[in-house]
């Protein structure tokens, strides 16, 4: 179980540090292997009682700063769309 936490977590750095720089390729295939690891990973600790502290504040984190970065995405490619309208 730790192994796939360690892959989803890997993955979301990843993913973090490629939407920071602006990549967009394959950006959109490694979300729904991560997604898909996720839902693996949410499934092998369904029958657990309580995340470990340092993977809830993790994901919770994780979260918070995917929003941020998501809406920063959509506010830049608002922009771009504007630019090439304009």
């Amino acid at each position: 179980m730790s192994d796939l936490f360690e892959q989803v977590k890997n993955l979301s750095l990843e993913l973090r540090s490629l939407i920071r720089q602006g990549v967009k390729d394959g950006v959109d295939d490694r979300i729904q292997m991560r997604n898909t690891l996720l839902q693996q990973w949410f499934g092998e600790i369904s029958d657990l009682i309580q995340l470990t502290n340092e993977q809830q504040q993790f994901l919770e984190d994780l979260l918070t700063e995917e929003q941020q970065l998501l809406s920063e995405l959509q506010a830049e490619q608002r922009k771009l769309s504007g630019h090439e309208q304009g």
